[in-house]
């Protein structure tokens, strides 16, 4: 062990052991250095998949930009964010350029927010099931994530916000509330029936509303954004998934809080983005060229999404080993539960060993270990997918 004659930052004891690769990612690559095929079900980079945005098209896009000129604002040239208000009053949400502020990511985005409105040792709320990345995000802030859960319907497998659950979890540390919608991987949205019920309940904490996966709902009720809502809140959406483009970074925030206070909030924002000013000036210019391309984008990732779907479903139905499995509204997972008393790692890595499948145990995205829960990305490669799974109904018998 290194003796370093200097101390690290505190946040990265609070991220827990950084030091050691994960079991089941290393047998991966030992497999993998065997020369043994892995079928990947756990890949959810477009740009892997062949759902990238079309080269052919970017490139031209790119290359025709007058890069010659730097025009440092805070919040994001006035051209781009106008693309992006234009987009979102298609959408039917009213808002106006001075309500956005352009980042580099979204979890850029995120990490502003935690500027504004936490202090260290502040609890930030996050939904259970899902997303790993938001403890690192939270860690790195030097804050504590509080987990609320979202509610499972026992007949439909489906996993739902619930207003009421949600504020049973606020507490006077409470400075944050994190809400994903579509979420990942469950597909829960924030729906018009949610926020009634949360205005009802009276909570004004700020929330940080992450609709990424917006555009990727298929069934049940839409994913919504309030009008004139009681609350602080602020919309994080960026080119990631929306145009497949994860590697062209564009986040931004739009702000939906009320008024009255909505243009402190911009004025503390705007000083944070102009202390970094980290959104580089290519990706803004190509904007204005880049949002009309979206539909095509979506639809193709939709069309992928739609057909893995009814695979998964036909897998599901036909194996008697499934004994919960969600019929996905949203977003861009499939998540199934066997009947089986193994613990999800131990069954992703037997799977992975003897099957050459790849998947994610659930617990890696909050669900119970009790539950053998596994997690499988519905944008795979067509022919990977129905491979895999026709290995692992041959394995599960």
């Amino acid at each position: 062990m290194v003796d370093f004659p200097f101390s690290f930052s505190n946040r990265f004891q609070l991220l827990g052991d950084l030091s050691s690769e994960n079991k089941i990612h290393q047998t991966k690559k030992n497999q993998e250095r065997s020369g043994n095929e892995i079928l990947d079900l756990t890949n959810s980079n477009p740009t892997k998949l062949g759902l990238e945005f079309p080269p052919g098209a970017l490139s031209h896009i790119l290359s025709s930009l007058d890069l010659s000129q730097y025009d440092p604002l805070a919040e994001g040239l006035e051209s781009t964010r106008s693309v992006i208000v234009t987009d979102y009053k298609t959408r039917g949400i009213q808002t106006e350029t001075s309500d956005l502020i352009l980042t580099a990511s979204t979890s850029e985005a995120y990490s502003y927010i935690f500027k504004l409105f936490t202090n260290p040792g502040d609890e930030v709320l996050t939904p259970n099931p899902g997303y790993p990345l938001f403890s690192f995000l939270i860690g790195l802030e030097n804050l504590k994530e509080v987990h609320y859960p979202l509610k499972e319907d026992p007949e439909t497998g489906q996993w739902i916000y619930s207003a009421e659950t949600i504020a049973n979890c606020v507490s006077t540390k409470t400075k944050l509330i994190v809400l994903v919608s579509p979420a990942n991987p469950t597909g829960s949205r924030t729906t018009a029936s949610f926020w009634k019920e949360w205005e009802r309940i009276g909570i004004k904490i700020p929330i940080l509303l992450d609709e990424v996966f917006v555009g990727y709902e298929f069934s049940g009720e839409a994913h919504e954004i309030p009008d004139e809502p009681t609350f602080p809140l602020l919309v994080c959406n960026g080119f990631s998934k929306m145009l497949a483009l994860p590697g062209l970074k564009l986040g931004w925030i739009l702000n939906k809080s009320p008024k009255h206070f909505r243009s402190e909030i911009q004025k503390n924002l705007g000083f944070i983005a102009d202390t970094y000013l980290s959104v580089n000036s290519p990706v803004q210019l190509a904007t204005p060229e880049l949002i009309p391309w979206k539909l095509m984008v979506q639809n193709r990732i939709r069309t992928r999404i739609m057909r893995n779907l009814a695979e998964c479903e036909y897998f599901s139905k036909e194996n008697p080993k499934i004994k919960t499995k969600s019929h996905s509204e949203a977003g861009w997972y499939y998540l199934f539960e066997l009947d089986m008393e193994n613990k999800d790692e131990d069954l992703v890595l037997e799977i992975l060993l003897n099957a050459k499948v790849f998947l994610h145990p659930g617990s890696w995205y909050g669900f119970s270990h009790n539950r053998c829960t596994l997690v499988v990305s519905l944008i795979s490669e067509e022919e990977t997918l129905r491979n895999a799974l026709a290995t692992l109904q041959s394995y599960l018998k």
